[in-house]
């Protein structure tokens, strides 16, 4: 190769990676007949933006096919725009490393993607109860369940109506019993009701039973077939749904013409193409009114069977609204999303806000890899942020979930996450700030060996006020039913108050009950969780379901209320464990410290040189079982704990949760190395 031809590759490269990128403009006051330019001096009659997204794609798609290798800018000005079928993309659409595809708000600009339709010319039925046409789009295809108005959900018409004072533990009915006990069996095809739970309703087509069955690990949503009022019963479609219902399973039901009986409701009459509502007062609806229309928003369809990648495409900036959710029998996965991505690679959605949506923010599936979600707010949504789903050949890796802020999640679906891996591996969930959950804040599930959740890394993630509607459950979950080391790290989360709840046989609501800050569920193995502080549990800071070759080092756990540390041992195949200079501090004596379903001394490989305090009482004077081999002197006896002490860690402020460690704590002297508090959460994230 000449040198001439090397220097003129050399410039074309360099022409390339730095040329300033072409941009098309988007404005609500835009046409899509312009040519997508901005309007300029001498400028040509057609110039200006377009009008929508779905012109700007196709714009750029005719660009890239012409061979231009230029980065290239989408460029969206302020407005809301209603989209009324989803963004679809495909490999044509890509971009490349030196040339990305950009789609992004103007700077300063808010511009919402909304998937629903605006309604509008509301008349007073008579009064408080109010009407408005819906557009014929609406009478057919998916049932629209969320109606917007202004910046909250209104509330589809439901029975008994939602309590807004005690809006987790109130509006709540209970399964009756089957028979004369309250351990009589359940059933999956209908639910027995309590006499005069349920008045005689004239219409229930389109009714649909929202319950927590069995256990209260999740909620599922049913259609309602029939109602037999003499043999108090609601039947359910005969198949599809694995959960039995129990009595004192709570539910409600929703989507009744009679049920429109308390203000903020409403019901939608697809027949008569109306919307009812009813408003508090004389007060009319608030506006905007926005009924759902689109389950999704954006789809990146990749073809990685044909080695056809969706690659280098970008969101920046957007507020995403009004997304529908959709029934589900698969409700321990419900995964409706604003944004699909599959066969996507080295994609990216960046400082985007999704509000007031059915489902997760983001799905990830079909070998998707090196995408990031970074600096997003999810907030106010039906399900959860992101969720990753596949198989062992399809699931998704090496993708980055990163300095986000995800709050007020699973208004709708109960068995969510802020970060729910179904199935993927190698991922980075990091600097994440994840308050206010149903279930879980993080999951990780193995579900066999065919699907597994290995080698990904949960770290400096700030969790609060988890697991606030179901139990047997933690701030940070996952799976292990293959049986195999997993390679996942948990290292340096803060976790607070991880609550539970359930409802008895009788119908009681009760909560705090049975959750953990960490839980390694059926047989989770070779994980290391390090550096976690964890606060305020029911049943303990970790809780080891069958699982070896765990370590469990340098954690600060703090006042559970019923145990400290859980072992939960399924059969032999729980050893090798290791759990050393954690710090273990409470305040009730009655506390177990150490939990476990047996008193086998074979289940860790080692337990020492940790620092354990119990606030205002002295825990070698208990005499009681408080470990798995009884009281904690017959615990040291045994061996265990031979260089760990019984001492105040020191702790700087913790009453303000500040549980960072003084000079002079004793835990220093066991090896403890310093947490660094000021990296977790969305602030630390670089």
């Amino acid at each position: 190769m000449s040198w001439v031809v090397l220097l003129v590759m050399i410039a074309v490269l360099l022409s390339t990676s730095h040329a300033a990128p072409v941009r098309f403009y988007v404005s609500p006051q835009g046409n899509d007949s312009w040519s997508g330019r901005l309007v300029r001096p001498n400028a040509q009659r057609t110039d200006g933006p377009f009008a929508t997204l779905h012109r700007a794609q196709r714009a750029v798609r005719e660009l890239k096919a012409r061979g231009l290798r230029q980065p290239v800018e989408v460029v969206v000005g302020g407005g809301i725009y209603y989209l009324h079928k989803p963004l679809v993309f495909t490999p044509d659409d890509s971009g490349t490393a030196d040339a990305p595809v950009t789609y992004r708000a103007a700077k300063g600009a808010t511009v919402v993607l909304s998937g629903g339709v605006p309604l509008s010319g509301w008349r007073r039925v008579r009064d408080n109860l109010w009407s408005v046409p819906v557009p014929d789009s609406v009478k057919s295809g998916e049932v629209p369940r969320l109606l917007r108005l202004g910046d909250r959900w209104a509330i589809r018409a439901r029975h008994p109506s939602f309590d807004p004072r005690n809006p987790r533990t109130g509006g709540w009915l209970f399964a009756d019993f089957h028979g004369e006990t309250p351990q009589s069996a359940g059933s999956r095809e209908y639910l027995m009701f309590r006499e005069g739970d349920i008045p005689h309703w004239r219409d229930i087509s389109g009714a649909e039973l929202h319950i927590f069955p069995a256990w209260g690990w999740v909620n599922a949503i049913a259609p309602i077939v029939q109602i037999d009022y003499d043999a108090r019963k609601v039947h359910l479609p005969p198949d599809g749904y694995t959960d039995d219902i129990r009595p004192g399973n709570r539910y409600f039901v929703e989507g009744v013409r009679d049920a429109l009986d308390a203000p903020h409701e409403w019901y939608l009459d697809r027949e008569k193409g109306e919307l009812l509502y009813l408003s508090e007062g004389d007060t009319p609806p608030a506006q905007p009114a926005v009924l759902v229309r689109l389950d999704r928003l954006i789809v990146l369809k990749g073809e990685p069977e044909h080695n056809r990648w969706i690659e280098h495409l970008r969101f920046e900036g957007f507020t995403f609204m009004d997304t529908n959710y959709t029934l589900t029998t698969n409700y321990y996965m419900p995964a409706d999303a604003v944004i699909w991505m599959s066969g996507a690679r080295d994609c990216v959605v960046s400082g985007c806000t999704f509000r007031w949506t059915g489902g997760y923010a983001l799905r990830l599936e079909e070998r998707s890899e090196r995408v990031q979600f970074v600096k997003n707010r999810v907030e106010d949504v039906g399900q959860g942020g992101v969720i990753l789903v596949g198989d062992n050949a399809s699931q998704p890796r090496h993708n980055l979930i990163a300095g986000n802020i995800m709050q007020r999640l699973g208004l709708v679906y109960k068995h969510v996450a802020g970060v729910y891996v179904i199935t993927g591996s190698d991922n980075r969930i990091a600097h994440n700030t994840i308050w206010d959950t149903p279930r879980y804040a993080i999951s990780l599930k193995t579900l066999d060996p065919t699907r597994q959740s290995h080698r990904n890394i949960v770290e400096y993630n700030d969790l609060r006020r988890t697991n606030l509607e179901t139990n047997d459950t933690g701030a940070i979950e996952t799976l292990g039913r293959d049986q195999q080391d997993t390679g996942n790290i948990i290292r340096y989360n803060l976790i607070l108050d991880s609550v539970g709840m359930v409802s008895t046989p009788e119908g009681k609501i009760v909560t705090p009950y049975f959750t953990w800050g960490i839980y390694l569920d059926d047989y989770s193995s070779g994980t290391t969780v390090f550096g976690n502080i964890v606060a305020r549990t029911v049943n303990g800071g970790i809780c080891v379901h069958g699982g070896k070759n765990n370590l469990f080092e340098n954690n600060v756990f703090v006042d559970a209320l019923v145990e400290q540390i859980r072992l939960q041992p399924r059969d032999d195949f729980m050893q090798g464990n290791r759990f050393v200079r954690n710090i273990v501090v409470y305040s009730k004596p009655e506390s177990t410290l150490i939990f476990s379903w047996d008193n086998r001394s074979d289940r860790f490989a080692e337990w020492n040189y940790n620092l354990y305090w119990l606030r205002g009482a002295n825990l070698r004077g208990i005499n009681r079982r408080i470990t798995p081999l009884g009281t904690f002197e017959e615990w040291l006896k045994a061996g265990f704990d031979a260089h760990s002490l019984v001492a105040d860690p020191l702790f700087v402020a913790p009453e303000k949760d500040d549980y960072r460690l003084r000079r002079d704590s004793p835990a220093w002297k066991l090896g403890f190395q310093p947490i660094p508090v000021e990296k977790i959460g969305h602030r630390g994230w670089r």
